[in-house]
């Protein structure tokens, strides 16, 4: 399951984001559908990062207040560590420590004063700022530095995700691994109670459904996706029992064509319905390592 816990700085800057979108005229239900364009996201991957539990990177901030023509500084709140933070610059950069060297986001202040000893300085290297220990060698060019936040760089979950839905666990499991397998996220639900709670709380970027569950139909759980934060997923429904009678044949034809669902006979041909899925999210499928 994709369900990343949010971090207090991921939290805090998906507020003001959200804040920015509003002052900008961006509804509630248009924010997730306005980030996803401006980063290129699949739904999902917006909804998570404008609930703060997906961790936002410096291109991804300047670039939301690019468009907005405000500054990106707001976005990340009003510093209090240090007084002079205020007038420094947000850069992507390299803590050079010995000889590892990681990823960071640096404060970069004004360019170093002759005799001044900072603890650390900033410079460039081929187009990348480089943050060090001051040691007393010449810089060209160094920065004084305000701020160093160093962070675990997690892959940003780029595969869009779906939900399976199917009383059988078995059948569910083998659906959820094989779009796992070919490059997508999967997360399997055994009951429509599951799958509807998990509709408070997710967005999906797609739903795979099977139509019978005891007596009851996925009628219901259909049209909480048609109004659930992602109403435009594509939902593919899946029956074995249209033959056999137990599927009502007018039923699934009035879901169709109310909701705009698709419809698979079991056992589904996992090969077309990904291929349809696929084009659907305009998703290129990938076979994972391994697999």
């Amino acid at each position: 399951m994709v369900n990343e816990a949010p971090s207090s700085d991921a939290l805090a800057i998906a507020e003001r984001v959200r804040e920015l979108m509003s002052r900008h005229g961006i509804g509630k239900r248009r924010q997730t559908t306005e980030l996803c364009r401006i980063l290129e996201l699949s739904f999902s991957q917006g909804h998570r990062k404008l609930r703060g539990n997906s961790p936002w990177t410096l291109a991804q901030i300047k670039k939301v207040a690019e468009v907005f023509d405000e500054p990106a500084a707001q976005l990340f709140g009003t510093p209090t560590l240090d007084p002079g933070i205020v007038s420094a610059t947000a850069q992507e950069a390299v803590f050079a420590i010995g000889a590892i060297e990681l990823p960071c986001t640096v404060w970069i202040g004004v360019a170093l004063e002759p005799g001044s000893r900072p603890e650390f300085v900033a410079y460039t290297q081929l187009e990348q700022w480089r943050v060090v220990r001051h040691d007393g060698a010449l810089y060209q060019n160094a920065h004084e530095v305000h701020k160093i936040e160093i962070y675990p760089r997690r892959a940003e979950n780029d595969q869009p995700l779906v939900a399976v839905v199917d009383d059988d666990h078995a059948s569910a499991d083998n659906l959820r691994d094989y779009l796992e397998h070919h490059g997508f996220a999967a997360t399997a639900f055994y009951s429509l109670s599951a799958f509807t709670e998990a509709l408070h709380t997710q967005a999906f970027d797609g739903v795979v459904i099977d139509w019978l569950f005891g007596a009851q139909t996925a009628a219901g759980a259909i049209r909480l996706v048609r109004h659930s934060e992602n109403p435009d997923a594509p939902i593919f429904v899946l029956t074995g029992e249209l033959l056999t009678g137990k599927a009502s044949e007018s039923e699934i034809s009035e879901v169709i064509r109310r909701y705009d669902v698709a419809c698979y006979e079991k056992p589904a041909r996992m090969a077309i319905l990904v291929a349809d899925l696929s084009k659907r999210l305009n998703h290129a499928p990938t076979l994972s390592a391994g697999a």
